[in-house]
C-alpha cells in the first residue's frame, strides 16, 4: 500500500477488511445487499420505519437511512463478486481506489439504529439551503429552507415586494437541490 493510499484510509496496511460505502442504482440497496450476502460478504443496510400513505391505507414500510447507499466489508482489493452485484453502480472512493470508512463510525449508525428512537435520514440540512418538498400539501414546492426554534420552515419569497412566507414542515418531507 503506497502511503498516500494510508493517509486515504487513515488505516494500517495490516488491518484487515474494512468498511466501504457502496452505491446502487435507485432502490437497489436491499436487492445489492441481498446479493452480497449471497457471496458470503459482510453487509450493512441501514434502514428505518416509516409510515407511507397510500389512496386506500397506511402501511409501515422499512426506508434506507442512506438512499443509494449501502456498506460493506472486504479487503482493500475489491472483489470481483462485488464488483459484479447487479444494481451496484460503484464502490466509493477517489482516483486511487476506494476509500475506507472507520469502523467507530459504522459502529455509531448502529448503535442508533439500535436504540429505538425515531429515526430519518437525509441530506445535511443547512439553513439557507433551496429545497422542494417531496410529499404534503406543499409536493413541489421549491423555496429557501430556515429553522427557527430548532423547526425547519420553508420559506417563499416575493422578492419584487421583499416579502416572504414560511411554514414549518417536516424534514422527511425535504428535498436539498443543488
Amino acid at each position: 500500500m503506497t502511503e498516500a493510499r494510508q493517509a486515504n484510509t487513515n488505516l494500517p496496511a495490516d488491518e484487515g477488511p474494512r468498511w466501504y460505502a457502496l452505491h446502487t442504482m435507485s432502490n437497489c440497496e436491499a436487492k445489492v445487499a441481498g446479493y452480497l450476502r449471497g457471496c458470503q460478504v459482510e453487509v450493512f443496510l441501514p434502514d428505518y420505519p416509516t409510515k407511507r400513505q397510500w389512496k386506500d391505507r397506511v402501511k409501515t414500510i422499512r426506508c434506507p437511512l442512506f438512499p443509494g447507499y449501502l456498506f460493506g466489508r472486504f479487503e482493500e482489493k475489491v472483489p470481483v463478486r462485488v464488483l459484479g452485484a447487479p444494481g451496484l453502480a460503484h464502490v466509493v472512493g477517489f482516483a486511487d481506489g476506494p476509500a475506507s470508512i472507520p469502523a467507530e463510525e459504522i459502529e455509531s449508525v448502529r448503535r442508533m439504529i439500535d436504540s429505538g428512537l425515531s429515526l430519518s435520514g437525509g441530506s445535511i440540512l443547512r439553513t439557507g439551503s433551496r429545497v422542494r418538498m417531496r410529499s404534503g400539501p406543499l409536493k413541489g414546492l421549491e423555496g429557501r429552507l430556515e429553522q427557527v426554534n430548532n423547526r425547519h420552515r420553508l420559506v417563499i419569497s416575493v422578492e419584487l415586494l421583499c416579502r416572504s412566507i414560511s411554514a414549518e414542515v417536516d424534514a422527511e418531507a425535504i428535498e436539498v437541490l443543488s
